[in-house]
């Protein structure tokens, strides 16, 4: 029995470690800012965002469809009711930023203009909510 729960307890001060270790306190993260998505937001994306960000990989013909893609990342943050309003709405405006930065960069063949179209729709709703 002894060796048993020395063996739970092991486990659980590895896990315990590992949880601390993954997690530094001094790490201050910006939630106005999509590049850096957890893995969570991640799997909520677009299949052309989640390979953007897992593999670097960008679809052919579409400059700045990544900041599209960094937009989605903000936009599903505004969704996230704990976070205070004044700080989802200073991440609005980085949202619009990174949807809009791609209508600037965009080519006529991009198959994605309409999901920023679509982003920017969404975004204009959630710009009258954070009012």
């Amino acid at each position: 029995m002894a060796i048993a729960t020395r063996g739970v307890c092991a486990a659980l001060m590895a896990f315990v470690l590992t949880v601390f270790a993954a997690s530094d306190a001094r790490a201050v993260v910006d939630l106005a800012n999509g590049w850096g998505p957890s893995a969570l937001e991640t799997s909520k994306l677009p299949d052309y965002c989640q390979r953007f960000f897992l593999e670097r990989k960008l679809p052919p013909n579409c400059d700045g469809v990544h900041h599209l893609c960094a937009g989605k990342v903000l936009m599903l943050r505004l969704t996230d009711f704990s976070i205070p309003k004044q700080e989802r709405q200073r991440i609005l405006g980085h949202a619009k930023s990174e949807v809009e930065y791609m209508f600037g960069r965009q080519n006529a063949s991009c198959t994605y203009l309409g999901q920023a179209r679509e982003a920017q729709r969404q975004l204009r709703t959630f710009e009258a909510l954070l009012r």
